[in-house]
Parts: structure tokens; sequence; C-alpha cells
């Protein structure tokens, strides 16, 4: 902002909430979705508008389907087709990510955002229960709420992450100096200006090389359509650039291990035998473990692949899911 005039009008217009509802007439448009065909709406939040993809029956059982980081909603298209039809699946692109606006200049991302982004949604839908299906950062997004929530929570499925990386106290500061210094410079590059395009296959081949060869062309293809623009000679990733850099956020393992001691949902985490290990196995089952205290129904299931399964291989996941989501247990058909 150039000075505080402006940063006022701004707030005033778009921070302080005013008469908060779906930029799009989601009812006027319900009878359009289904399982093969979703539609796009949009969501006005105070600080912008929040882009999403709607799957299945407008009567359907509500599902929010949340993505990993720096990828968007795209990331369940090749799944969301083989899971059961009567989930009302609303797969959102997180602030920055995707076709949702960027957070205004003066405020940073929190991965603690997300509790306040889902209980907007949920009252915009007015969803009183409901579950998740989340990949990576959005499978931890899941577990938080599940556990700040519970009573609002029937079924969280979690994709290849059980929870937020746990904070190392013995690194913890020159983590968040360097998320600091990444952070400025980032900053300092969007005011100099937008980015340099890049050709098509350029930009696959650094989403290739980013992702350790999780994804391939045909999942870059599927995500680009919400995360590339074409500009002016080329293109340039949609995203902001500030999430390449950490969030400013401490999430650690003794907290999430308490909040995992809340949590009632069915719980079903799947986690893909070569993705990466943001902690280690007996960290990660630990956690798993805890969910036991109260969930009704927790189960773990490891199949073969990279970390993104869901989008390369969705059949080695789809039956997990849906059996999961069908049994009884979980609310499903007896």
């Amino acid at each position: 902002m150039a000075n505080d005039a402006e940063k006022l009008l701004f707030r005033m217009q778009h921070i302080i909430p005013q008469q908060l509802s779906s930029v799009l007439n989601v009812h006027d448009k319900e009878t359009t979705s289904s399982n093969v065909n979703p539609m796009e709406i949009e969501f006005q939040m105070t600080w912008g508008k929040v882009a999403a993809k709607v799957w299945g029956p407008p009567d359907g059982r509500p599902v929010f389907a949340l993505h990993g980081w720096l990828d968007n909603a795209a990331t369940f298209d090749a799944l969301i087709p083989l899971l059961p039809q009567n989930l009302r699946i609303v797969a959102v692109d997180t602030a920055g990510h995707g076709l949702s606006d960027h957070y205004p200049p003066d405020i940073a991302y929190n991965f603690f955002d997300c509790l306040v982004a889902i209980e907007r949604l949920a009252g915009l839908l007015k969803w009183k229960k409901f579950s998740f299906i989340g990949h990576s950062m959005g499978a931890a997004m899941g577990m938080l709420y599940a556990g700040v929530f519970p009573e609002k929570v029937d079924t969280l499925v979690c994709l290849d992450l059980a929870r937020a990386e746990v904070t190392r106290p013995k690194t913890v500061g020159y983590r968040l100096r360097k998320t600091t210094e990444k952070l400025l410079k980032y900053e300092a590059a969007i005011v100099a200006g937008p980015e340099k395009p890049f050709s098509y296959d350029a930009a696959i081949e650094r989403s290739i090389t980013g992702s350790f060869g999780s994804l391939d062309k045909n999942a870059c293809d599927l995500l680009f359509k919400r995360g590339l623009k074409r500009v002016d000679g080329g293109h340039v990733f949609r995203r902001d650039r500030r999430l390449m850099a950490a969030p400013l956020t401490l999430t650690p393992k003794e907290d999430q291990l308490e909040m995992a001691k809340e949590v009632t949902a069915n719980v079903l985490v799947i986690k893909f035998a070569q993705g990466p290990d943001f902690e280690s196995p007996e960290n990660f089952m630990e956690h798993v473990k805890t969910l036991k205290t109260k969930a009704k129904n927790v189960r773990y299931v490891e199949v073969e692949g990279a970390h993104h399964v869901h989008l390369t291989h969705p059949d080695r996941i789809a039956t997990i899911i849906s059996e999961f989501f069908n049994a009884p247990s979980s609310g499903g058909i007896p």
C-alpha cells in the first residue's frame, strides 16, 4: 500500500466484514454439478475471493477437499469421479493458490488461518457437520480443524500426511530467521514487478522437478488449468510467490498430540510409501495411535507411490476411501 490512507480504505472495504455471502448464486447452479461435471463457485471472504470446484448432488453428504502446498483444487480431479456419487464435495483453492485471491501485501500467510477460513466457508454453505479429504497441507488443515472443532467433523481422510510438520526446538530459531529472510525476498520481488514468463514445457519441467518426480505431465496439465496463467511472452504461476517461504507458524508435537486426543471423527490415514517423510515413522504412528483416544474409527493404510498418488494413480486409493465413507461406522450405507 502506498500510504496510510490507502491502507485504511482497503481495510474498510475488505478487512471489515460487510454482509459476507457467496459471490455466485450457488443455489441457481446446484443442479449442474455432478461427479463428472463439477461447477465453479466463488466465496467472498473479508479479504477477497476463494474459488472452489463443487462435485456431487446438492443434497449429498458434505465434504471439503483441501489440497497440498502450492497445488490447487484440481489435485482431486482424477480422484473425485471415482468416489461415491452421494458426496457433495467442495474442493477449495486455499488463499493464494489456484484461482483464489492472494492475501493483501501487508497480511502474511499463516497455517492457522485455515480454522477461520473453514468456519467461514461452512457458514456460507450452511453446513453444520461435514467431512474432509485432505492431501499433505490439506490433511494437516483437516486434522487441526477436527481437533479444535471435533463436534463438526464426521469423517477425516488424510493423504500422505497426518498433521503439520512438527516444530523442532533445536532449529526453530534458524527456521524462523530463514523464513523471514525469504518472505522479505519474495515481497521485494513482487514489488519489483511481474514474474518473468516461461514456456508451458518449462512450467512442466519445473513442477516435476520441484515435486521430486511425484508429478507427471498429465498431473501438471490438470493442475495448470487453475495454477498457470497465460501472459505476454509465455506463462506464469498463479500462486502467490510468498507461499514459497514456509509459514511463520509454530506447531510443536506436544500441542498436536493434545488436539489429536480431542478428535472424535472417523479417521482414515493413507500413507504413500515413496512419499516424503516429514518426521520419523515412530512420531508419525504415535500421532495415529493418539487419535484412538476418542475417534470412533481409526484406520491406517500404506499404498505404493510418491506424494501425488491421488492425482497420478487415483485407482490405488479410490476404493479404500469409498469403502471408508460407505462403512456404517462412518455414517455410510449399512
